[in-house]
């Protein structure tokens, strides 16, 4: 299992997760295996992740780390005490997802979508790369804020499913800071592959006549759902993509370990569409800093939602009916 970790900071939306050997392990590295990309493909296959250490440039995502920590602290994020380097939350910050943070960002591009990111996938897959255009940026203050367990499948299925994440820590990640978890096989889950690994969070009750009326009248008016507004329409995933809100009770229901590591810059770890994944709180006074990028083969298809200079992301151009 991973080195000590102290069960009061090892947590999952302020529950103590499990740390007992049957329940909590190392992720498996591959950082011995660069250059074998048919022994790596056979890792992913068999584990449904790569972890590589190492894999990208510190001293470039150092750089892009500066820019995040820079917008930061524009929008009052950061403590004014402490250097902006540093990543200290100002008192009672909540944040937890920055997307604009990644906008117009050549540093971050130099990492996600440059380099030895853009050589590893034009290798590992076997031809030319494309990625999505937008990026999902995280930023987790500290608290009791996880991630819920999910499969990628549910917000980005529309496309290839030869399609894998890229999740790159911006921030060096004790256990304490938290980070992110993959639940050992859950990519050989046929069950949970063929019911909620096949559900899209965008497809709505097209026969439940008032998510009808209330996707047409914002549709008349061109604008998206408000919160309140998205959560009365009768949707194919209510849950908005989570498997179950809960990691703990997730890894007791479908078997398996929970398994991670202490990141730091320059670290990728990479997986599959249907892989399920979640992360632990953050118990230090850093806001925590990662992204998630896609990458897929430029001859497949490839999910609209997340494409050019606008993406309709899950908004209400990407809304589609389905009968329920």
């Amino acid at each position: 299992m991973p080195a000590q970790i102290a069960s009061d900071s090892f947590t999952f939306q302020g529950t103590t997760l499990e740390t007992a050997p049957e329940a909590l392990g190392p992720l498996r590295r591959s950082d011995d295996a660069l250059g074998d990309f048919t022994e790596l493909r056979q890792r992913m296959q068999q584990d449904g992740y790569l972890f590589l250490p190492g894999l990208l440039h510190r001293n470039e995502i150092l750089s892009a780390r500066s820019e995040i920590a820079r917008r930061l602290a524009d929008v009052g994020l950061l403590h004014e005490s402490y250097p902006i380097a540093d990543c200290i939350a100002a008192p009672a910050t909540q944040v937890n997802f920055m997307a604009e943070v990644a906008r117009d960002n050549p540093p971050l591009d130099a990492v996600l979508y440059a380099g030895p990111m853009m050589e590893f996938y034009q290798s590992f897959l076997g031809g030319p790369v494309r990625h999505f255009d937008y990026t999902w940026f995280r930023a987790k203050a500290p608290g009791n804020n996880a991630t819920q367990p999910h499969y990628d499948v549910v917000y980005m299925g529309r496309g290839t499913r030869r399609l894998y994440t890229s999740w790159t820590p911006f921030s060096d990640m004790d256990f304490d800071m938290g980070g992110l978890m993959i639940l050992e096989n859950s990519h050989k889950q046929q069950h949970i592959i063929a019911n909620y690994g096949q559900t899209d969070v965008d497809r709505y009750c097209e026969n439940d006549d008032a998510s009808q009326q209330l996707l047409r009248s914002a549709r008349d008016e061109e604008r998206n759902l408000t919160g309140e507004e998205r959560g009365k329409v009768k949707w194919q995933s209510p849950t908005f993509g989570a498997y179950s809100p809960d990691a703990i009770s997730t890894r007791r229901e479908l078997g398996g370990r929970w398994l991670t590591a202490e990141y730091r810059m320059g670290d990728l770890l990479l997986f599959g569409m249907y892989t399920m994944h979640a992360s632990a709180d953050n118990h230090t006074n850093q806001i925590r800093l990662s992204s998630d990028s896609r990458y897929q083969l430029a001859s497949e298809s490839v999910d609209e939602r997340w494409i050019g200079q606008d993406p309709p992301a899950h908004g209400i151009r990407a809304h589609r009916g389905m009968i329920c």
